[in-house]
């Protein structure tokens, strides 16, 4: 990202003109904030079977503000972004289990980010629909830990010796989000490269298998200042969900032209109008 692409990403997010950036704390939870509040989650042209997306920074800052996106384009950005106000971010390829537990063998087919400040870890994940975390998770990464990041917002980070797990209170119980490894040389999480995600990133749109984001569902999402909207297609049904501190606060059906129009208006991206089709 040069200076003139980090200028662009800033009026998109209508960053405060007088608010200097640099990479401390107070500026991670700006910036994520500013991301995840302006920049909405999409895998509908995924499912819809549309060509895969690029993610030069170029691209992402004439596509993400108009269409939204998904996981690899969110954290693409947002390390661009990072790396050019001076933090030192990695990326690291992970599972997304959602619930279900890892079976050995299973493609790598998410994206997060970690970013180092001192001696601290945190974790920031814009891109994961309306699971993703409203804030940055700080994390130890050396041990199991729980963390409460604001009301109704609780994590686990699970710490075994080959892996982390990261898991998400939902509904009184912990739901497992994902999995992703650890290094044995460094004891802590392997990390990856630019070319490692082009490549996973192809993988989700050309490799066998069911994968779910590309194969069974269809989920638009976008976060407010106090809330997360979470649009969900699956098996023909259409739905609506608003979440506040960690629990549902409207719950309803729609039908495909509700759908839509709630789409647009609350998340200001604009589709064609017509049924999805069940795969």
């Amino acid at each position: 990202m040069d200076s003139e692409q980090f200028a662009k990403y800033l009026e998109l997010i209508d960053h405060p003109v007088q608010l200097p950036l640099s990479p401390d704390v107070t500026c991670l939870y700006f910036l994520y904030r500013e991301h995840v509040t302006r920049f909405p989650y999409q895998n509908l042209d995924l499912y819809l079977g549309k060509p895969r997306v690029d993610l030069s920074i170029s691209a992402l800052l004439e596509t993400l503000p108009i269409s939204g996106g998904h996981c690899f384009q969110h954290s693409e950005l947002m390390f661009a972004v990072l790396e050019h106000v001076g933090f030192t971010v990695e990326r690291v390829a992970a599972w997304v289990l959602m619930g279900n537990q890892y079976q050995e063998g299973m493609p790598l087919n998410h994206n997060i980010i970690l970013v180092k400040i001192g001696a601290d870890t945190y974790l920031c994940d814009p891109g994961l629909a309306s699971a993703s975390p409203r804030f940055p998770i700080k994390l130890n990464m050396e041990s199991t830990n729980e963390v409460t990041i604001s009301e109704g917002d609780m994590y686990k980070l699970e710490v075994q010796d080959k892996f982390y797990q990261l898991h998400w209170m939902m509904k009184d119980s912990y739901l497992l989000m994902y999995r992703f490894e650890r290094s044995s040389s460094t004891g802590w999480a392997k990390t990856s490269d630019r070319e490692s995600t082009l490549e996973l990133c192809k993988n989700v749109y050309e490799g066998p298998g069911v994968i779910p984001i590309r194969d069974k569902y269809v989920k638009i999402a976008l976060q407010t200042q106090d809330s997360k909207i979470d649009f969900f297609f699956n098996d023909g049904s259409y739905s609506l969900k608003i979440f506040s501190k960690g629990r549902p606060r409207e719950e309803r059906s729609l039908d495909c032209m509700q759908f839509f129009q709630l789409v647009k208006e609350m998340c200001n991206l604009e589709f064609e109008a017509t049924e999805i089709v069940k795969k």
